[in-house]
């Protein structure tokens, strides 16, 4: 009895010793190297050149993310920063990193495990970073150049050329972003000063500036489609001329009704004049709008408006209202 329970146990010990050991992926790929020098990723595919793809994919991630991290940080220069500037400046490293093209990619390392190909690849901290600084530098040169050009605007003005000036924010953040973790000896401090300023100074005309609408009896129709655009600008609708940046938009307009065989026509010669808080004119534009329709004058007064709507979209509302001069 006793020598049988003993040969059971050998037995257990030698199967157990002669199985094969499952086989485990290389501290290279578990623990993606870092240094200062080259960016380093992995990946894993059934071939050698579809695990480089997929590193490839993982180091564009990778890099993104890593960007975006550096933003979320509370010590970062830019903050404090609302999270739809965030998610703008996310959507820019995403782009960036997608763009970016690896020139010099080496694959450090490779592995088979079980049917899997893994490798570990390398790229160059310095040469993205020489791809990303010269278009960086541009961006930032002509930001540099048009914020001092319109430094002493008047409020309104100064809003609209900075309403598209801090379009280019996002990407000059983030390729900043991208110049300070691909080469951690590069001072970035003065780009984000710069554009930390643009942004503030954005955010307070945005908040300060108050466009009163006013139109006769004639034009309300036409009124709905500005205030509209205004707000969908961030800027306040307010019926006052109290704030220190208020203006106003005075709206006429002269309708002719007409008969088109089975159609009732609506033509309006619409006028927008805007004046500041000393009631001095600082622009004046009109348009002409036409509608038709084959129920009532008032229906076509309304697809009158909605060809408004269309031409504001077109025009960008500061232009259609003749405030930007373009």
């Amino acid at each position: 009895m006793c020598k049988n329970i003993l040969l059971s146990i050998f037995i257990i010990f030698i199967a157990g010793c002669s199985a094969p050991k499952p086989e485990v992926a290389p501290q290279w790929y578990s623990n993606v190297p870092t240094d200062s020098e080259f960016y380093y990723a992995v990946g894993a595919s059934d071939t050698i050149e579809n695990a480089k793809k997929a590193a490839i994919a993982s180091m564009r991630e990778s890099l993104s993310r890593e960007i975006n991290n550096e933003f979320k940080k509370t010590t970062h220069i830019l903050q404090p920063v609302d999270n739809k500037t965030l998610e703008k400046i996310f959507e820019q490293s995403f782009d960036i990193s997608n763009k970016l093209s690896f020139q010099k990619i080496k694959i450090e390392k490779s592995k088979k495990i079980n049917n899997s190909e893994l490798v570990l690849i390398s790229v160059p901290r310095l040469e993205l970073f020489e791809k990303i600084k010269p278009v960086s530098d541009a961006l930032f040169s002509r930001m540099r150049q048009e914020y001092k050009m319109h430094k002493n605007s008047v409020a309104i003005k100064k809003f609209i050329f900075m309403d598209g000036l801090i379009e280019g924010y996002f990407k000059a953040a983030s390729l900043t972003g991208y110049k300070k973790i691909l080469m951690h000896s590069y001072t970035a401090d003065d780009e984000f000063k710069l554009l930390k300023e643009i942004k503030g100074e954005y955010d307070y005309l945005k908040s300060t500036i108050n466009i009163y609408v006013l139109s006769d009896a004639d034009s309300k129709i036409f009124a709905h489609h500005i205030k509209d655009a205004i707000m969908q600008k961030g800027l306040s609708t307010d019926n006052s001329l109290d704030g220190e940046n208020s203006i106003k938009i005075v709206i006429t307009s002269d309708t002719q009704e007409s008969k088109n065989y089975n159609f009732f026509q609506s033509k309006s010669l619409v006028k927008f004049t805007t004046f500041d808080k000393e009631k001095q004119q600082i622009a004046f534009k009109q348009h002409t709008f036409v509608g038709q329709s084959s129920k009532d004058y008032k229906d076509a007064k309304e697809h009158a408006s909605v060809d408004m709507q269309a031409k504001i979209k077109k025009l960008n509302l500061f232009n259609f209202v003749g405030i930007e001069n373009k």
